[in-house]
This record gives C-alpha cells, sequence and structure tokens, in this order.
C-alpha cells in the first residue's frame, strides 16, 4: 500500500514538474521575442531618426516609433490605437502641449509601423507550416470550377404551386404581338382560319 501511494506522487510530481519546464519555456520565449523585438526597434530608430530632425516633440515620437515598429514585430497590423499609453493619461497632460506630445507618439507610431513593414518584417512572427498543409488548406478553400454555359438558356423556375395569399406577377402582353395570332373576319362574315406559326427547323 504504501509502495503503490509512494508510486502515484512520484507520478504526480513529475507531471507537475513536465508541466512547470513548459511553462518556463513559454516564459523563456517570450523573454527573448520581446528582448529582439527591443533591440530590432532601437536599430530602426537609429537608422531612420534623421528624416525626423525638425520635429516639436522628438522623444515622444521617437517613444511612439518604436513601439509602432514593434507592433509589427509581434504581428499587429500597425493601425494606431484608439488610446495612446496609460502615460499621457496623467493630468499634466491634459493641456495644449500634453496633447501635441500625445499626438507626436501617434504619429511615430505610424511612421514606425511602416518603417518595419519597409523594412521586411511584416512576417518576422508568423511561423511557417508545412507544404502539405498549405496545400490542402488551398485546395479547400479554392474556388471551383464551373462552366461557362452553366447558367445559359435555363429557363426561369416556375413554382409548382403559389400558396393562397401570394400575388404572382404576371407581365402585359401587346396586342400587336397577340394579333398575327387571332382571327380575321372575312367579307362574308365568317371568322378566317388562324394564321399558323411558320415552322422553325432546329
Amino acid at each position: 500500500m504504501i509502495l503503490k501511494s509512494l508510486r502515484t506522487w512520484i507520478a504526480l510530481l513529475l507531471c507537475s514538474t513536465m508541466a512547470g519546464c513548459v511553462s518556463m519555456q513559454d516564459c523563456v520565449v517570450d523573454v527573448e521575442t520581446d528582448v529582439r523585438n527591443h533591440v530590432l526597434a532601437q536599430k530602426a530608430w537609429g537608422e531612420w531618426s534623421w528624416c525626423y530632425d525638425k520635429l516639436d516633440y522628438p522623444m515622444h515620437f521617437a517613444k511612439g516609433f518604436k513601439d509602432g515598429y514593434t507592433n509589427i514585430l509581434e504581428g499587429g497590423t500597425g493601425c494606431q490605437p484608439t488610446l495612446p499609453p496609460r502615460c499621457y493619461w496623467k493630468p499634466h497632460y491634459q493641456n495644449a502641449e500634453g496633447r501635441g506630445k500625445t499626438n507626436a507618439w501617434f504619429d511615430g507610431f505610424s511612421h514606425g509601423a511602416l518603417a518595419a513593414q519597409q523594412d521586411g518584417h511584416g512576417s518576422i512572427g508568423q511561423i511557417p507550416i508545412s507544404p502539405t498543409a498549405r496545400a490542402n488548406f488551398m485546395a479547400k478553400h479554392a474556388p471551383q470550377p464551373t462552366s461557362p454555359y452553366a447558367n445559359q438558356h435555363r429557363p426561369a423556375p416556375v413554382p409548382d404551386a403559389v400558396a393562397p395569399g401570394i400575388n404572382v406577377e404576371i407581365p402585359p402582353v401587346r396586342m400587336d404581338e397577340l394579333s398575327p395570332l387571332l382571327p380575321t373576319i372575312g367579307s362574308n362574315g365568317e371568322p378566317d382560319a388562324v394564321p399558323q406559326r411558320p415552322y422553325e427547323e432546329k
């Protein structure tokens, strides 16, 4: 009994250790990714900063630039967020100068995202899938070929029955279309024979 309990505890310990290793590995990957993105954003600002020498609030523009660049590296779309970072929510930013600094951050964000896309980092965070899985996905979602004659010469659907209360519109017929088919009254007062349609060879 004691041996069985000991085995159970060892199995539980091993399972918890393995789960802890997986979560620790995820944390290490997140830290490595954050450090890489930070280094790339700093390097990009060092290469692009010469384009933005004459700005009113260069420090806030640079912060926004790095944040926009990082957004692309993290797989984002590069669209400006609705709100700026929380540091711009403080009371001393709630004046004309503070709004200028906040707008400089927004402008820098857009320029940084564009710079990251131009540097070719738009898909840096994507994990590639196998060619077989990609081919299966493309085959499943590819449009099915259709015949160019599929919808030609198809008669309009005619309902088998009309439910009560549903109005069916009948197109009007002009009298000049019916006049060749109507009998005419001859000189003797009796109707002539109804003219026949000419036979059409198929």
